[in-house]
């Protein structure tokens, strides 16, 4: 009801100021900025009013917290969890819905949320952006929304610095703020045996190597790897800046980038997509599958890095499984049935699906 209520307060605004015309369009516009999903009805932001655009990207950033605060107080009150820092684990019932224990967790995680926005907004200031544009793309980035004050998003800038900052703050926006908290309290080696956030940092390093390998995006070798960091980033946080129009790249760079954002960011962050760690259980279950029909009599756990995941948990991660990919099926033959191609239908709906857009 909140979202919803939110999403209707936004649509109002953009009829009321004229920003946008059309009730489907003013609804598209809401529901992409709190969901934080960079599609847009918008083909030229730039001749809307500061106010419109300051509104567009405080509505991902306030729905990039409203994901957090479900993570935290409402998935553990509903008896639905994932393989996740100890310390973000909560009771259920409805007395914890309001516990000072979640009270003290939203506010530690609103000022990692507002610590990281104001990093990505110095960071943006010091590239040479306008403090506007700064503390807007900060909101935007930092939330893994997406929108974007120009029409280029990033390239507009023209500037290799700005870009590198954009991947900077893409890479702190799918970051889990579990990892961030172990960051600033020193323990080190936590972060080590964290195999998501390894999981998280070779799936960016290793999409930039092909792209950069396979496609040469770019003029020389530092533009190549520039091009295909960001893009690479921005994938797999499920961002959706852009400073390259990969949908002229070749297929085999398409298709790898549309998986990587359907997996999605770490969990406990901002972005969407199914979640690393989730792919995580799901490759640990069915390594144990392949090995018990080999070896019947076999017992074997599934674990996530060194945490075993209970089967229980286990069933609801199959479940999810079914449930997402069912969805951008759905997704998939709705858009291919309103008209879309193929390839469009297709890598709409998993975007759409995994907030990158």
């Amino acid at each position: 009801l909140a979202l919803a209520s939110m999403i209707a307060a936004s649509t109002v605004t953009y009829l009321v100021t004229g920003a946008i015309t059309d009730l489907e369009g003013a609804v598209m516009e809401s529901t992409s900025g709190f969901t934080t999903t960079a599609l847009t009805v918008l083909t030229d932001p730039e001749v809307e009013s500061r106010g419109i655009l300051f509104w567009r990207a405080s509505s991902q950033w306030i729905g990039g917290f409203a994901a957090l605060a479900t993570i935290i107080a409402v998935l553990p009150f509903l008896g639905v969890s994932g393989p996740a820092d100890a310390q973000t684990r909560l009771p259920t019932g409805v007395s914890h819905l309001t516990s000072g224990h979640v009270k003290r967790l939203l506010g530690r995680y609103l000022a990692l949320y507002a610590g990281l926005t104001a990093i990505g907004a110095v960071l943006f200031l010091l590239a040479g952006m306008g403090p506007f544009d700064a503390l807007s793309y900060a909101f935007t980035t930092i939330s893994t929304g997406g929108f974007a004050n120009h029409g280029g998003s990033f390239g507009f800038f023209d500037s290799s610095l700005v870009e590198w900052m954009g991947v900077a703050g893409m890479f702190l926006g799918g970051l889990s703020l579990a990892v961030v908290w172990s960051v600033l309290r020193g323990q080190t080696s936590r972060i080590l045996g964290a195999r998501e956030f390894w999981v998280y940092c070779a799936l960016i390093s290793g999409a930039t190597a092909l792209i950069a390998v396979l496609q040469r995006p770019g003029d020389g070798f530092l533009d190549t790897v520039r091009i295909s960091a960001f893009t690479a980033t921005s994938a797999v946080s499920s961002t959706g800046h852009w400073v390259a129009d990969w949908s002229q790249w070749q297929p085999g760079m398409q298709m790898m980038l549309v998986v990587l954002i359907g997996v999605g960011a770490m969990s406990g962050s901002m972005g969407g997509g199914f979640r690393i760690v989730r792919g995580m259980a799901l490759f640990s279950y069915l390594w144990r599958e392949l090995q018990t029909q080999l070896h019947p009599r076999l017992v074997r756990v599934v674990r996530v890095g060194k945490e075993v995941v209970p089967e229980s948990l286990l069933q609801r991660v199959l479940g999810y499984q079914v449930l997402y990919l069912g969805t951008a099926a759905v997704g998939f033959v709705a858009l291919a049935a309103a008209g879309t191609d193929v390839v469009t239908a297709l890598s709409g709906s998993i975007s759409a699906l995994a907030t990158y857009g």
